[in-house]
């Protein structure tokens, strides 16, 4: 029995013949042994009044009252048919538990078959007072009982009413009229079984499809949880000590999204060397984040073979990769790759597309760090250009860079932040007492005002934003004189989740 209801997957509808199966088992069991049952019963209880009152009402049941010839062989013919046809399957049903589903399918509706073929049989040896009224009844008791589609209802009956309509004309020497009037009516009176049937059905798929529907969804909810506990753990941990430094929030649209955040930390002669690769591939939700699984595995690849690759090599390979493999499958990515060297006080960066980083400095003076190139996969690696360029990075400098679900955020009204909103927040003036220019504090900072800017309205878009600064030391001059004379030897908040990662 296939359903003909809206969620037709395979999954779907294996899971429906599973149910239907095995409740059209049990309630086949339940019809033969009440409905047959009682008919055994009744024969017998016929039987036994006939012997016990030598009467003749048990010959009557066996050859009719009126019926001559050969017709008298009818009626006990269609009793033995029928108890036969019961018992062969309730044996079936009880003993034989693996029997295909098809074949108790069949079995079902070829017991109101024999209902129909006996009653059928007792007309035709005239036993008085038989008629298909006990063909109409089974058919009612097996569309009540059965889980039956219309079509498998009507099966029974276009099996029995030729049948009843060849007697008619040949055997019982019926009118063509009288035969079609007779046809009409029992049609008629075996419809309301029919629609019972259907409509009987229908509400079985409905229900079948809620209960389905609510189990898968409890079953995605939870193999999303665990999709996003992999896909955070692709995500580094917040850096909080060493020169340089990093902390970052991520809002996705979704339970998982597209944006995403590598880092790497080299020790070099004098200092040390911090990678940090922002990405955000197009799309949503689940292909997004397969998407950055697979762009996981590339970086890391490279920085595993070439500890020191610069952000404009690294931006070319990327490049490369997305065009040959992604592109075809119209997937794309902007990324933004930086090198930090704290010993000569140098960011080396390329941009593909990506919207325009800032680096704030100590007194608050931003500079703009735009793209150098094109949207990684939008060209060949013959045409693609890095531009790689190189800035100083200072002591109490923040370099703040972010995926555009920050500056396409609308509020209520449905105006964007945009970029020139972005950089008001970060030029504005910092309440009085905070230490450090804010250090560390940028990327809860801004995300906080990003979601605030859309009036507490879910984000439209994944969310990414990340703060990389030089810790000021104590000794450094241009350290503002408001910071005091207790403040340890590298300044530079802990951020507020471990994680730094991730919005709730």
């Amino acid at each position: 029995m296939s359903p003909s209801g809206g969620y037709e997957t395979a999954e779907f509808r294996r899971s429906f013949l599973q149910e239907t199966d095995t409740l059209l088992r049990r309630r086949l069991g339940w019809f033969i042994a009440i409905w047959g049952g009682l008919g055994f019963l009744g024969f017998i209880l016929i039987a036994v009044i006939s012997f016990a009152y030598k009467g003749d009402i048990f010959l009557r049941l066996l050859f009719g009252t009126t019926s001559v010839g050969w017709h008298k062989a009818f009626p006990p013919v269609g009793i033995l048919l029928w108890m036969g046809a019961y018992g062969t399957a309730l044996f079936l049903v009880l003993i034989r538990k693996d029997i295909p589903n098809r074949t108790v399918v069949h079995l079902s509706m070829m017991l109101i078959v024999f209902d129909g073929l006996f009653a059928l049989a007792g007309r035709i040896g005239m036993v008085e007072g038989y008629n298909l009224w006990y063909f109409w009844l089974a058919h009612l008791i097996a569309c009540l009982v059965f889980p039956w589609t219309v079509r498998q209802a009507l099966i029974p009956i276009a099996i029995v009413l030729p049948l009843s309509v060849l007697s008619r004309l040949t055997l019982e020497g019926g009118t063509l009229g009288g035969t079609v009037l007779g046809t009409v009516w029992v049609m008629t009176i075996l419809s309301p079984a029919v629609l019972i049937c259907g409509i009987r059905h229908t509400q079985r798929v409905q229900r079948f499809n809620n209960r389905f529907l609510t189990q898968r969804y409890g079953m995605l909810r939870q193999e999303l949880a665990y999709a996003r506990q992999l896909h955070e753990s692709l995500f580094p941990e917040p850096k909080v000590t060493g020169p340089i430094r990093f902390s970052y929030r991520y809002e996705p649209m979704r339970q998982i999204g597209g944006d995403y955040l590598y880092a790497n930390t080299e020790r070099i002669e004098g200092g040390e060397a911090v990678s940090v690769v922002l990405l955000d591939v197009t799309g949503h939700g689940i292909p997004a984040a397969l998407t950055v699984n697979r762009l996981h595995g590339e970086i890391d690849l490279r920085f595993a073979e070439q500890p020191g690759i610069g952000p404009g090599e690294l931006l070319r390979l990327l490049n490369r990769y997305i065009e040959l493999t992604l592109a075809k499958h119209s997937i794309f990515a902007t990324a933004v790759c930086f090198r930090f060297d704290s010993a000569s006080g140098k960011l080396t960066y390329a941009s593909g597309g990506h919207p325009p980083a800032f680096i704030r400095g100590i007194d608050g003076t931003l500079r703009d760090l735009d793209p150098t190139s094109f949207v990684l996969g939008a060209c060949s690696d013959r045409d693609f250009d890095p531009g790689e360029r190189e800035v100083d990075f200072h002591e109490g400098d923040s370099l703040i860079a972010y995926t555009d679900g920050a500056i396409e955020a609308r509020s209520v009204q449905g105006n964007m932040l945009k970029i020139n909103g972005l950089r008001r927040i970060l030029a504005a003036p910092l309440p009085s007492g905070t230490r450090d220019a804010g250090l560390g504090t940028w990327s809860e900072r801004l995300l906080a005002e990003v979601t605030h800017h859309r009036g507490g309205m879910p984000p439209e878009d994944d969310t990414l934003v990340i703060e990389i600064y030089r810790a000021i030391r104590r000794s450094d001059p241009r350290r503002p004189s408001s910071v005091g004379q207790s403040a340890p030897a590298e300044a530079g908040p802990v951020p507020a989740k471990p994680p730094g990662l991730l919005s709730p």
